[in-house]
């Protein structure tokens, strides 16, 4: 039988002192493998000629909602195989950043739903005509942004933990 607990219960049983770290291989392994980056400039490309009135809103949906099934599976990739809890060695400090990150996998995803719903939107008229793929496309290079900085907040965190695994020498 499993219980909920509240988050004061979590503390006091000792739960959060197991930690939270990355498995640096993995995580690169599949950040240099895996197409979602081709993907996602694909999408870019191809949202960005709205100016000349190549894609439709239709067009649009069915590019979002590719990147988003996309990036589900490589956020499900990066939380199952390059991070992990119960770290032997406990680093507060890394601990806090990798359960950030994690927790920006959920967000981010939430936000190119959005987008995705957003062009539905205009592909079914349940939306006012002053609504346009460019308002689309200029939200997704809003995520875009956020997604590199989480990719790069990622990168760094690898960084920091090869550099304390085999130090930095002179």
């Amino acid at each position: 039988m499993s219980s909920w607990l509240s988050e004061t219960e979590f503390r006091q049983a000792g739960a959060d002192a197991v930690g939270i770290t990355i498995n640096v291989a993995f995580l690169q392994e599949i950040k240099a493998d895996y197409d979602f980056r081709q993907l996602l400039n694909d999408t870019y490309l191809q949202l960005g000629e709205r100016t000349m009135g190549w894609v439709s809103p239709r067009v649009a949906a069915e590019l979002l909602e590719n990147l988003r099934d996309e990036l589900e599976t490589y956020f499900a990739l990066e939380e199952f195989y390059g991070y992990f809890t119960d770290a032997e060695v406990v680093n507060p400090c890394v601990g806090q950043t990798a359960n950030q990150l994690r927790t920006d996998h959920q967000e981010l995803f939430i936000q190119l739903n959005e987008l995705v719903e957003l062009a539905q939107q205009i592909t079914y008229r349940e939306i006012g005509p002053e609504t346009t793929v460019a308002d689309v496309f200029e939200q997704f290079e809003t995520f875009c942004k956020d997604l590199a900085h989480h990719e790069q907040a990622e990168m760094d965190l690898m960084m920091r933990l090869c550099n304390e695994d085999i130090g930095v020498g002179d």
